[in-house]
C-alpha cells in the first residue's frame, strides 16, 4: 500500500545535501542537515526567495506565498 507524505518544504528548496540520498534512506539524510547548512532558492538562485526572505529548511513552508508543492 503507499504511503502518504505530507511535503512540508518547498520543493525550491536546495543544499549541498539536496543531491544524496533518497527514498528509504531520505528521513536519517534529513537528520544531517543541520542549522548550519547552506540554502538557495531555485527561483532565485540566492539565499533569499522571490519574497525577500531569506531561505532555510526550517522557514520554507506553506505559510509563504511563494512556496511550491512538489507536484505543482
Amino acid at each position: 500500500m503507499a504511503e502518504l507524505i505530507e511535503q512540508t518544504k518547498c520543493r525550491c528548496l536546495r543544499s549541498k545535501s539536496s543531491y544524496a540520498a533518497f527514498g528509504a534512506y531520505s528521513k536519517d539524510h534529513e537528520a544531517l542537515m543541520g542549522t548550519t547548512s547552506t540554502f538557495w532558492c531555485l527561483k532565485t538562485m540566492s539565499k533569499a526567495g522571490p519574497d525577500d526572505h531569506y531561505v532555510h529548511a526550517s522557514v520554507c513552508n506553506q505559510s509563504r506565498r511563494c512556496w511550491e508543492a512538489a507536484d505543482e
